[in-house]
């Protein structure tokens, strides 16, 4: 008997021996990549990105948008976690969190007994894990089920929880798990489950709010507080009693706990999922930026968008991006009307018949170069990053080119003066594009008529009559426009077929220009002559604070202050009695220019005050006549109504004077300074070394 016995002791001590070689080899195979998975430094887990924006009065900034990728979870350092949240959740997952190793030795014993022996020391299946074997299943997905599958599990979690013990401090352990637990099917963390839930930051929680939360944990779905909330308030008040019988409240807290009704934030989880025009422009950005600076694939800049909790500084102001969306929802008027009429049109491509209504778009820019606001369509948005009219669109602009491509250049070069007389009659003859045998005069205005007389720089520019633009164009001739344009003030659609007389003083190119695009050119007539680039974000930030992009700005002195400002003025007079007048904004002085192309296929306005330039454009998205009647030009009333919202609480503010600008009155007729005989006076806008002569007309 001794001796089988003591064969049985040396069989047991070699099965035994093989059996904790054999698994430790497992062990080590198994977990051979958990350098990387359990590096809590490391934490390559999905984070929600935010988008954030400047408040203008105190320069804080605060969120705008989230960008849920796979999860929503926002990291939070566990100094900035209340105690009353890390004690809820102690007390009622593990109690002796600070006591053991990472496993709570006698509970697990007890666990496999009652699971895989005949014996039952519990009358219900109970788990043993602690917050470390917690945040190991938490960080390697590793969710074998019951069975023999489940024991291995169970195995590889208590080997990989005593790993982590090692390396980690309790503190740094508590921190990966309050910020990795599941808190519905893709809310991951405290931070998201406070937002969410609560609408509150985690510093804000109150002890019955903390403890709602770590009640969660247990099953998301049956203790939900939106679908199941009184089972969330019976898990509460649980909690609540640990945490009172643990020392961790006291009593006046516990009862005051107790009494605090449960009450849901529910505008972040209601909110529509379909981001604005806005975040859709910088999630575009940020990805090219991406790709460029790290020379990475699109696939791996759009995963870090959406997955490595970025914290994108952005431009946006909320109240011009809340007044443009209001706008450009085009909402029936109380008279039945849309601002923008909608009128279906049937075109053909490829063979198949097709119909569209009109389209809008609007982009502002303030005089930093920052994109403030931005809607590419018209109507509901109801899908993310779809066609962004203000940004990607590019569209024939009419006369709204004038300002830029004829005018601005000559007059900066002296060749003309804000009462410059210019001829309104036809300047040559042209082939007729409708019949190669005729001949017709070229350019016509809009009118189809002409004056045969002179008109003054200002009233040409406030009647857009073509013919004095063209006269302009003629000055400074249209390869120097096109490489101002094209070159200064950054207009990338720009081709060498534009180099002409109607692509740049009339708007006729090849391509076009965005809306976004204009509204940077036309900032140099409210930002004394100064172009700066225009940009969506300022900095991109990783997870851990560090920067990954910064845009890059720069600014140049396009034309002179005096120059920018004698512009500014000219085109003050469009919305006094010219082309768009009556539609100037309430509170702030203001300037523009409409634009219509050829056959009313689009219809512009480009408008600036002392905060901001913005374009807006209207048309068909494949070019078709605007055959639509209106009370009131569509693109300048809407400009006018968004400045109006946008600027209601902003300071009053003028656009600057330069020092040498001088006002005198002027001829209307011969367009030189006004004597005493004159019949008809204006305010004109000069320097000194740019003035007319007196009018020897009268």
């Amino acid at each position: 008997m001794l001796t089988i016995f003591g064969y049985l002791i040396c069989i047991g001590v070699m099965v035994g021996s093989v059996a904790a070689v054999a698994l430790s080899l497992y062990l080590v195979d198994v977990t051979a990549q958990d350098g990387d998975v359990l590096n809590l430094h490391n934490r390559e887990l999905s984070f929600t990105s935010v988008l954030y924006y400047q408040d203008v009065t105190t320069g804080e900034y605060h969120e705008y948008q989230r960008l849920d990728g796979t999860e929503n979870r926002i990291w939070v350092d566990l100094e900035d976690i209340p105690q009353h949240v890390q004690d809820a959740y102690i007390a009622v997952e593990d109690k002796d969190f600070y006591e053991h190793h990472g496993v709570d030795v006698v509970a697990t014993v007890a666990a496999m007994i009652n699971e895989y022996t005949p014996i039952k020391l519990f009358s219900s299946k109970r788990g043993a894990s602690t917050i470390t074997q917690q945040l190991v299943k938490n960080l390697t997905n590793d969710n074998e089920g019951n069975g023999i599958a489940g024991a291995f599990r169970k195995v590889r979690e208590i080997f990989r929880a005593f790993v982590l013990e090692k390396q980690y401090t309790k503190e740094e352990i508590l921190e990966a798990y309050l910020n990795t637990l599941r808190l519905s099917y893709d809310w991951a963390g405290v931070q998201a489950g406070a937002n969410n839930y609560f609408g509150k930051d985690v510093s804000e929680l109150t002890i019955a709010e903390a403890a709602s939360l770590a009640g969660i944990t247990k099953n998301p779905s049956v203790y939900n507080p939106y679908t199941n909330p009184e089972n969330n308030l019976d898990r509460r008040n649980d909690i609540l009693y640990f945490m009172h019988e643990q020392g961790r409240i006291t009593t006046e807290q516990y009862e005051a706990a107790l009494a605090e009704e449960l009450v849901l934030d529910k505008r972040i989880s209601e909110k529509s999922s379909v981001n604005s025009y806005f975040t859709d422009m910088v999630i575009d950005q940020v990805i090219e930026d991406l790709m460029a600076e790290y020379n990475i694939t699109r696939a791996v800049a759009t995963d870090a968008i959406y997955n490595d909790g970025l914290k994108i500084y952005t431009t946006v102001n909320p109240d011009v991006q809340t007044a443009m969306e209001e706008e450009l929802l085009n909402a029936q008027r109380s008279n039945g009307t849309y601002l923008f009429p909608i009128k279906e049109n049937t075109y053909t491509r490829n063979g198949e018949k097709l119909t569209q209504t009109p389209q809008a778009a609007m982009v502002s820019v303030d005089y930093e170069g920052r994109i403030v606001g931005v809607v590419g369509g018209l109507g509901e948005k109801t899908t993310n990053r779809v066609l962004n009219r203000a940004v990607d669109a590019q569209r024939q602009t009419g006369s709204t080119m004038k300002p830029i491509g004829a005018y601005a250049l000559a007059l900066d070069y002296h060749y003309l003066n804000y009462s410059y007389p210019l001829y309104d009659d036809y300047c040559w003859m042209e082939e007729d594009p409708e019949d190669p045998e005729k001949e017709i005069e070229w350019p016509r205005n809009y009118s189809r008529t002409y004056s045969k007389v002179d008109v003054p720089m200002v009233h040409a520019i406030k009647k857009s009559l073509n013919t004095c633009a063209i006269w302009s164009l003629r000055m400074v001739t249209p390869s120097a426009s096109y490489d101002f344009v094209k070159n200064t003030l950054h207009v990338t659609s720009l081709v060498d077929n534009d180099i002409g007389y109607a692509q740049m003083g009339l708007g006729a190119m090849t391509y076009g220009i965005s809306p976004l695009e204009m509204a940077a050119a036309y900032a140099i007539f409210g930002n004394g002559g100064k172009y700066t680039t225009p940009y969506c974000y300022t900095t991109v930030e990783d997870a851990n604070g560090e920067v990954l992009l910064e845009s890059k700005v720069t600014t140049v002195q396009a034309i002179s202050e005096e120059t920018a400002y004698i512009m500014n003025r000219a085109l003050k007079q469009v919305l006094v009695d010219g082309t768009g007048a009556g539609l100037a904004t309430e509170r702030m002085d203001s300037a523009g220019k409409t634009g219509t192309t050829s056959d009313d296929k689009d219809h512009w306005f480009i408008g600036v005050t002392p905060y901001y330039s913005t374009a807006v454009w209207w048309g068909y998205d494949e070019p078709a006549t605007l055959s639509v009647s209106y009370s009131t030009h569509p693109p300048t009333t809407a400009w006018r109504n968004v400045m109006n919202k946008a600027q209601k609480n902003l300071p009053l503010k003028s656009f600057d004077v330069p020092s040498d600008i001088q006002v005198i009155e002027f001829c209307k007729e011969s367009g030189n300074l006004a004597n005493g005989n004159c019949p008809g006076r204006e305010q004109g806008y000069y320097t000194a070394d740019n003035m007319p002569g007196y009018c020897s007309r009268h």
